[in-house]
C-alpha cells in the first residue's frame, strides 16, 4: 500500500465543396423536450440559427460576428468569438435536433450538442467539437461551452443523493465544460483568474531508462512506472502555458473522460475532481490522470488550489487524489 503523499494546502475564505455548401445554408434547429415551454423554444432557435448562420458566412468570408454580439451576454460573445476565429469553425451538419435542458428552476436553459466542425491545422485528433449554449429565458446566450465528451451526463447527475448535491455536480461538470474551452481558445485570462495565487500545480514524469545508451546507464533498471513529481509555482506553470504551449501550436484539443467527482469530509465546499485528461497540439500530445481540488465556496467563480497530472499510476496502481492533501481552512 503506497504512503499517502501529505501535501499541505492553505486558502483564505477566496473538403472544400461541403464547407461552401454548408457555409451558405441556413442550419436547422428542432430542439428536443421543453414542450411545455412553446415560447422559449422558438425564441431560442430563432436565435441559434441566425447565430449558426453567421458563423458558416464567416467561413465563406462573408459573415460578420460583430452583427450578432447583441444575441450574447458580453463574456459568453467573447468565448464564442475566440472559439469561431480561432478555430475556423462552421456547422457540421444542415440541421440539429439538440437537448434542451432546464436550468436554476427555469432561470436558464442550456441547447446541448450542437455539432461543428474546425481547422486542426497539424494536429492529429477529431475535427468535430460539439457546443453547449446556455440562454436566459430572455433569449440571450449567457454560456457557450465545449462539451464534455463521453460523458453519460444524467449518469454523473444522478450520483447526487440530494437535490444540492445534483445542483454542485452540475455546476461541476459546467465547469469543466468551461475548462476544456478556454485551452482551446487559449483563454489565459479565465485561466489565470481560476487557478488560486497559491495554488499548488505538480507535473508528473516517467523516469525511464533511454534505449542506446552509453555504458554509464546500462546499471540503472527503473521500473517503467517510476513517476517523478515536480512542483511548480502558479506563476512558473501559466508561463509555460503561455510561452510554450499557447504560442506554439495552433491548435489545441483537450479532452476529459472517465471523470470522478469526490467531496471533502470536513470542508463541504472542497472538490476532488480526477479524471483521464487527453492533450493534443501540432507539436506534442499526452495522455495521463488529471487531478483537480476546487473550491466552490463561491460557485459563480470556483477556485482551482490544487492541480496535479501524471502520465503513469504509482508503482502500486494509484494515483494522485483528494486524501493526499491535508487541506487547512483559516477563519477570517
Amino acid at each position: 500500500m503506497r504512503t499517502p503523499l501529505r501535501f499541505k494546502t492553505a486558502f483564505l475564505s477566496t473538403v472544400l465543396v461541403f464547407c461552401t455548401s454548408i457555409s451558405q445554408i441556413k442550419p436547422t434547429i428542432t430542439i428536443i423536450a421543453g414542450d411545455n415551454e412553446p415560447v422559449l423554444k422558438r425564441r431560442f432557435t430563432a436565435v441559434l440559427e441566425t447565430v449558426l448562420l453567421e458563423m458558416n458566412r464567416l467561413k465563406k468570408g462573408t459573415g460578420n460576428l460583430e452583427s450578432i454580439q447583441g444575441y450574447f451576454e458580453p463574456p459568453a460573445f467573447q468565448v464564442f468569438r475566440d472559439f469561431v476565429i480561432k478555430n475556423q469553425a462552421y456547422t457540421a451538419g444542415k440541421s440539429f435536433a439538440p437537448q434542451m435542458v432546464q436550468r436554476q428552476g427555469g432561470a436558464f436553459y442550456d441547447i446541448r450538442s450542437i455539432r461543428v466542425k474546425v481547422n486542426l491545422g497539424d494536429t492529429e485528433a477529431s475535427d468535430i467539437h460539439s457546443l453547449v449554449f446556455s440562454f436566459s429565458r430572455e433569449g440571450r446566450i449567457v454560456s457557450v461551452r465545449a462539451a464534455l465528451q463521453n460523458l453519460d451526463y444524467d449518469a454523473v447527475l444522478a450520483r447526487g443523493t440530494s437535490l444540492q448535491d445534483s445542483l454542485t455536480l452540475r455546476r461541476i461538470l459546467d465547469f469543466l465544460e468551461q475548462f476544456r474551452i478556454a485551452y482551446n481558445t487559449k483563454n489565459f485570462g479565465f485561466l489565470e483568474q481560476v487557478y488560486s495565487d497559491d495554488a499548488l500545480i505538480i507535473v508528473g514524469t516517467v523516469l525511464q531508462k533511454k534505449e542506446g545508451n552509453d555504458d554509464f546507464m546500462r546499471g540503472t533498471f527503473l521500473p517503467r512506472a517510476k513517476v517523478k513529481l515536480i512542483q511548480l509555482t502558479k506563476q512558473q506553470y501559466m508561463e509555460g502555458l503561455r510561452n510554450r504551449a499557447f504560442k506554439s501550436n495552433a491548435f489545441l484539443n483537450v479532452r476529459f473522460d472517465d471523470i470522478q467527482i469526490v467531496q471533502h469530509e470536513k470542508i463541504p465546499f472542497i472538490y476532488g475532481i480526477s479524471c483521464q485528461q487527453e492533450w493534443k497540439s501540432s507539436s506534442y500530445s499526452d495522455h495521463g490522470y488529471l487531478f483537480l481540488m476546487m473550491d466552490f465556496r463561491n460557485e459563480a467563480e470556483p477556485v482551482i488550489h490544487v492541480r496535479t497530472w501524471q502520465p503513469q499510476p504509482f508503482e502500486d496502481g494509484t494515483y494522485v487524489s483528494l486524501y493526499d492533501f491535508d487541506v487547512v481552512q483559516y477563519k477570517q
